[in-house]
């Protein structure tokens, strides 16, 4: 529907702009343009189509909710960076977690979770490095 209504509103304004180009009155009573008054023009017509432009991707954006991207059931649940361009995501995905390794021209899945909550940062009395430890440890079991 969009795709189409941004065609027909571009058809309609070049076909006005060639009927007003093919009007007889128009060119008959029109003066021979000198030079300023021609790139004025041009910058006038450029601004009018550039303000209609912008006025159809507005109304896209407010009829589609904000939104121009497809609705997908996922969503980013937080991430954290673990290189100059490499990052490890958490994905919720229904009632699951994804853990995954996003780096340039790959992602690697590292885990899947059931769905839970997360704790303010801070709150966990739990020490870091024992968690991490102990997952490391499981992880390495299982792909060995």
């Amino acid at each position: 529907m969009k795709a189409a209504l941004l065609f027909w509103l571009t058809a309609l304004c070049a076909s006005a702009a060639a009927h007003a180009a093919d009007t007889p009155a128009a060119t008959a009573t029109a003066a021979p343009a000198s030079g300023a008054s021609a790139v004025m023009q041009m910058v006038g017509a450029l601004g009018v189509v550039l303000a209609t432009l912008f006025a159809v991707l507005w109304l896209l954006r407010r009829l589609s909710g904000g939104r121009l991207t497809g609705s997908a059931p996922i969503r980013t649940v937080g991430g954290i960076a673990v290189g100059s361009r490499e990052r490890v995501i958490l994905l919720e995905i229904g009632e699951h977690w994804l853990v995954v390794g996003v780096a340039p021209g790959s992602v690697t899945g590292i885990a899947t979770l059931p769905r839970g909550e997360i704790s303010p940062a801070g709150t966990d009395a739990k020490p870091v490095a024992a968690d991490f430890g102990a997952l490391l440890a499981k992880l390495k079991a299982g792909r060995s």
